[in-house]
């Protein structure tokens, strides 16, 4: 597989991740409760995903931006495992702030490794420097 057929799919996998996050965001939301300030960097990560990955679809070129979209989602990621994880260490955490905080904890490599082959594929090549 070249370099131009897995950013292509790497483009679509992170439209389907961003489209599983607004489909548990909004589901936890509907069943645990959750205000629109709370809501919104969520949807705002969801939108910079699918836009920047349709952007990526149309012109590889345009990588950087999906680059910008996960480095946005794996901070809010790890900003929300964090502030779950300090009320847990306090003691002050309910089941489901406890239980959310796991699965954040589980699902942090997704962001994690999608955020690193982007900068990956965002470094310059050898190629490009006329070297």
């Amino acid at each position: 597989m070249n370099n131009k057929t897995f950013i292509g799919r790497f483009a679509l996998w992170s439209i389907g991740i961003a489209c599983l996050h607004f489909s548990l965001e909004t589901l936890f939301t509907l069943r645990f409760g959750q205000s629109f300030v709370g809501l919104l960097p969520d949807y705002i990560a969801v939108a910079l995903l699918i836009w920047t990955g349709l952007q990526v679809r149309k012109n590889n070129a345009a990588i950087g931006l999906l680059c910008g979209a996960w480095g946005f989602t794996l901070c809010l990621h790890y900003r929300t495992w964090a502030w779950r994880f300090e009320e847990v260490m306090t003691g002050s955490a309910t089941p489901v702030v406890e239980t959310t905080m796991y699965v954040l904890m589980y699902t942090m490599p997704i962001s994690i490794i999608s955020f690193i082959i982007t900068l990956i594929l965002c470094m310059p090549t050898a190629r490009s420097h006329g070297s």
